[in-house]
């Protein structure tokens, strides 16, 4: 029995006719990917592709960008792979860039071909790139030695732990972009020249496409309100002296309270403790003054938290996903979501901001 088997087996290993792989040699890797409204079709795609180079100690790596234009995003791939000699891999993919004019419009499709691409991770990072996709694909920093590996590894937070920048991955996208209850949200990547690149705005969007744009400092307070332990400063001013103060750890939460008359109110409870940092005067610092301090920056928190939320609203969006949470805490899913619209536009916001800065610095 077993030498029959046996030699089942060495007959079938003669018919197969060899798989699909190729060696490294043969293929290469596809590591962003712009996408931007094309001039005569619907779609310019454009592929930074990083060339193997075979030498481990190669301080730099070859660099390649190619465009194409479409109808759809799947034709315009198929047609770039008659402009390389190899193999177009993209398992190494890990940014999608999205031009700024074509996120004003319904940025769905993209979503979806991205998503069921089964060669495409869900873990790749989507961005708004400005003034267009493939001006940031071209950025290519000095110290970049694997390409596209700075924008990689700012948007992962692998590299700067940066309080401007809000990393989105496909799968988040995809789950915020259909989920009842919260809007999907996106970074903004700003192409300065050829060298370098700004990340510090996010991008608010419907179920479709975007609606507001927060600056870098209503940025970081939307950071604040969903990361917890967010390493920044914010400002303190104690009669006329301006002081910055360090978050060493940061907590945020919110509840929403919803009477049998009366408009809702979303109440957040935000708790920072810190150091000075920066004192614009040669003051002393003691515990009198760091109370002030502390005292300070929390009411200015408070008033800019609830500046943020409130613009946020009268643009009735919902990045933080409010409707969601009202839902969970109400059973009938046949009217809790018409209820939440309707009570959304009376929603009153009530910002507690609790700040301790336990001492100032080294300087004692």
């Amino acid at each position: 029995m077993r030498k029959l088997l046996l030699y089942a087996g060495i007959v079938l290993m003669c018919l197969t006719s060899g798989c699909e792989y190729k060696d490294i040699d043969r293929r290469i890797f596809v590591v962003a990917i712009g996408i931007d409204p094309g001039e005569e079709k619907a779609f310019k795609v454009s592929l930074k592709l990083a060339v193997p180079q075979g030498e481990v100690t190669k301080i730099d790596e070859k660099m390649l960008i190619i465009t194409e234009e479409s109808d759809s995003i799947s034709e315009a791939l198929r047609l770039m792979k008659s402009k390389v000699e190899k193999e177009l891999d993209y398992v190494h993919c890990k940014s999608i860039v999205i031009g700024e004019e074509l996120a004003g419009g319904d940025i769905r499709h993209i979503l979806d071909w991205a998503v069921r691409r089964r060669d495409i991770q869900l873990i790749l990072n989507f961005a708004i790139g400005r003034p267009a996709a493939l001006d940031v694909l071209k950025v290519k920093p000095p110290s970049e030695r694997i390409p596209s590996n700075s924008l990689i590894m700012a948007m992962s937070g692998e590299g700067t732990e940066s309080p401007f920048i809000a990393s989105v991955y496909s799968y988040q996208l995809m789950r915020d972009m259909y989920e009842q209850g919260k809007d999907p949200i996106l970074p903004i990547i700003e192409a300065e020249g050829e060298t370098r690149f700004q990340i510090d705005k996010v991008a608010l969007l419907d179920k479709q496409k975007v609606q507001l744009v927060l600056n870098p400092e209503e940025t970081r307070l939307f950071n604040l309100l969903t990361r917890p332990n967010l390493k920044t400063n914010f400002p303190a001013k104690v009669d006329d002296s301006e002081f910055q103060y360090y978050t060493e750890s940061s907590t945020s939460n919110y509840k929403i309270t919803t009477a049998s008359s009366g408009a809702p109110v979303i109440r957040y409870k935000i708790k920072i403790k810190g150091i000075v940092e920066e004192n614009s005067t040669q003051e002393l610092i003691t515990h009198t003054l760091l109370e002030k301090i502390s005292e300070a920056g929390g009411e200015e928190l408070k008033q800019s938290v609830e500046a943020l939320l409130e613009k946020i609203k009268d643009n009735r969006l919902d990045p933080f996903g409010w409707g969601l949470r009202y839902g969970t805490r109400h059973w009938n899913n046949e009217t809790e979501a018409k209820d939440w619209e309707a009570l959304y536009p009376d929603l009153k916001f009530e910002v507690t901001a609790a700040v301790r800065v336990k001492y100032s610095g080294l300087i004692k």
